[in-house]
C-alpha cells in the first residue's frame, strides 16, 4: 500500500470515528433519560448525550455504552431501551378520541409507555396500521432535538383588554372564503400523500398566497419516502423580523376503511379547515403586517406520522431561527346543535400561549375554549419536540363518525362556527406578536421610548386621547393599568436617571 493511500483510509476511519453514531466502533444504545431540572438539562448537554424525542421530561436519547457510566457518575436516572437502535423504525403511538382497541405489543416492541403514549419500536406498514385503526402515530427520526429546558407555567395572565384594533382585523375574516377555497381543497378529490393531485394541491395553494401579494412564497422541499413539499409564505415584521412565529395546518389528507384514498379522500375538515385558516390569515396580515414575522406554512404528510413537519421544524432550528411561537389548527369547523366548545392543545410548558387562546376566545368570540393537555395528533407536536412552544386548536364536537372517511365534505362542516374558531386563533396570532414586537415604555409604538410617549399617556388619561395599542406598552409599573404613576415612571426614567421600562411584565 503506498503512503498516500495509507493515509488516505487513515483519514477516513478517523472521519467515521468523529461520526459517533456512525462509528463502526463505536456501541450505541437507546436509552430513555429522566431530567429533573435544569441542572440536569445542563448534564446531559454536556455528556454529549443525542436526544431524538421527548415527552416533557422524559427524553428517548442515544448514548455510547462507554459513557453510560458518566450518566450515572453525573447522578442522571437512565434505563436502556433498545441495544440495536435504528434497525427498524420508531414510532410514538398515541390513542385517539375514536380508536379500535387493540394490543400494541402485536404490532411493534413497546419500548416506553408513559401517560397514554408509547414509544414503539415498529415497521412503517404496522405504524400506518394502527392509523387506520384510530391512532396518532408520530414518525420519530435520527433528527436531534435540544435539550431545552423550561418551567410549567402554572399562573393564569392578567386579563387583556379589548382592542379595537384586533376586533378590525377579525372583521376582514371572510366566511365565505373559508367556504369557498376548502371546497376548492376538496374538489382535487384527494390530497393523499402518494398521488399527483398532492402537487396540483401543493401549486394552488402557493398561487394562492402569491395572489395576497406575499413576495416570499416558496416550497420546502423534503425527501423521507418520496419527494414532499411544504409550503411557505412568509409576511416580514416591521419592528423586529428576526424573531418568528409559525401558523400551519396540514393541507394533505387520508381515508382508512371507507374509500380508496388515490381516489377520494376530500378531507374537509381533515384538514382543509386548518389549511383555509392559515390562507385567511395569511391573507389578513399579508396586508397588515404584524411587528414580527409571521410564517404562514401549509405541511405535508401529516397523516404519515407529521412528517412534513418534523422536516420544516428541524429545518428552521439547523436555521437557528428564533421562533416564539407555533400555532396550529386542524379540523376546526365540524360543530352540532350550535356546539360552542373549542379545545387547545399544548404542553405544559406553553400554557402561557394556551391562556392567552382562551382570553382571546372569551373576548372576541362566542367560543367557550378549554386546555385539553397535549397531543401528539396534529403538526404543533413537532415543534414542540424540536424546542418550540406549541398550541394547537380544534373543534370541541369532534368529527367521530367522518375523520379519515370519504364523506368529511363540505357539507358536513359548519363554516360559521369555523370562522370563530380562526378569530379566536388570528387574535391570538396579533396579540403574542405584539406583545413581543413592541416595547413597554413606547405606548405610540415608534420603537423609542421619549418625550412624546409621555405626552401620549397624558393625553390618554386626561384629555381623551387614544389608549395604546397594546395596552401594555404603557404599563410601564407592570400593576395591570395605566395611571399618573406610569407617567411619573418614564419621566424619572427620560429626566433623573431613573430605573427603564422593563422588557416584560
Amino acid at each position: 500500500m503506498s503512503f498516500k493511500r495509507l493515509v488516505l483510509v487513515l483519514a477516513m476511519m478517523l472521519a467515521m470515528f468523529s461520526l459517533g453514531a456512525n462509528n463502526p466502533f463505536a456501541s450505541p444504545v437507546l436509552i430513555k433519560l429522566e431530567l429533573k431540572d435544569q441542572t440536569d438539562y445542563q448534564k446531559a448537554k454536556a455528556l454529549n448525550v443525542l436526544a431524538y424525542h421527548r415527552f416533557d421530561n422524559l427524553f428517548i436519547a442515544e448514548a455510547e455504552k462507554s459513557n453510560l457510566q458518566a450518566l450515572e457518575d453525573a447522578g442522571l436516572s437512565y434505563q436502556i431501551i433498545d441495544e440495536k437502535p435504528w434497525t427498524e423504525s420508531y414510532y410514538v403511538i398515541s390513542p385517539s378520541e375514536r380508536c379500535e382497541e387493540v394490543d400494541l405489543s402485536r404490532y411493534g416492541k413497546i419500548l416506553v409507555q408513559t401517560g397514554n403514549f408509547y414509544f414503539l419500536k415498529i415497521s412503517d406498514e404496522g405504524a400506518r396500521s394502527l392509523a387506520g385503526k384510530g391512532y396518532y402515530i408520530v414518525k420519530v427520526f435520527r433528527h436531534v432535538i435540544p435539550f431545552k429546558y423550561k418551567p410549567v407555567t402554572k399562573e393564569l395572565p392578567k386579563a387583556l383588554p379589548y382592542y379595537p384594533s384586533i376586533d378590525f382585523l377579525l372583521s376582514l375574516i371572510s366566511q365565505d372564503s373559508l367556504y369557498a377555497w376548502n371546497l376548492r381543497l376538496q374538489n382535487f378529490r384527494t390530497r393523499y400523500s402518494y398521488i399527483d393531485s398532492i402537487y396540483r394541491a401543493r401549486d394552488w395553494l402557493f398561487n394562492k398566497f402569491k395572489s395576497f401579494g406575499i413576495d416570499s412564497v416558496w416550497n420546502h422541499h423534503y425527501y423521507w419516502d418520496s419527494d414532499q413539499y411544504n409550503v411557505v409564505a412568509t409576511v416580514v415584521g416591521t419592528v423586529k423580523p428576526d424573531k418568528l412565529i409559525v401558523v400551519g395546518g396540514h393541507y394533505d389528507s387520508v381515508v382508512y376503511g371507507s374509500g380508496n384514498p388515490y381516489v377520494w379522500a376530500p378531507g374537509a375538515d381533515d384538514n382543509g379547515s386548518g389549511t383555509v385558516a392559515t390562507l385567511e390569515m395569511a391573507r389578513i396580515i399579508g396586508q397588515y403586517p404584524l411587528p414580527v414575522t409571521v410564517i404562514f406554512v401549509p405541511f405535508a404528510q401529516e397523516e404519515q406520522g407529521l412528517i412534513g413537519s418534523d422536516y420544516f421544524a428541524q429545518y428552521l432550528q439547523n436555521q437557528g431561527a428564533d421562533l416564539y411561537l407555533m400555532e396550529n389548527a386542524d379540523m376546526i369547523a365540524h360543530n352540532l346543535d350550535a356546539h360552542t366548545a373549542v379545545k387547545i392543545y399544548a404542553a405544559s410548558s406553553a400554557v402561557e400561549f394556551v391562556n392567552i387562546m382562551i382570553n382571546m376566545a372569551n373576548t372576541y368570540t362566542y367560543l367557550n375554549a378549554s386546555y385539553a393537555g397535549q397531543s401528539s395528533g396534529s403538526d404543533h407536536y413537532s415543534f414542540y419536540q424540536h424546542g418550540y412552544d406549541a398550541v394547537f386548536s380544534s373543534e370541541g364536537d369532534f368529527f367521530n363518525n367522518g375523520w379519515h372517511k370519504n364523506y368529511d365534505v363540505v357539507d358536513s362542516l359548519n363554516f360559521g362556527y369555523m370562522k370563530e374558531v380562526v378569530k379566536m386563533d388570528l387574535a391570538t396570532l396579533i396579540s403574542v406578536a405584539r406583545s413581543i414586537g413592541y416595547i413597554i415604555g413606547d405606548p405610540n409604538t415608534d420603537s423609542v421610548t421619549d418625550i412624546t410617549d409621555v405626552i401620549f399617556l397624558l393625553n390618554y388619561l386626561f384629555i381623551e386621547g387614544p389608549p395604546p395599542d397594546p395596552f401594555y406598552t404603557g404599563d410601564v409599573t407592570c400593576d395591570g393599568q395605566i395611571t399618573i404613576e406610569d407617567v411619573v415612571f418614564l419621566v424619572n426614567y427620560l429626566f433623573v436617571n431613573g430605573p427603564a421600562p422593563p422588557a416584560s411584565c
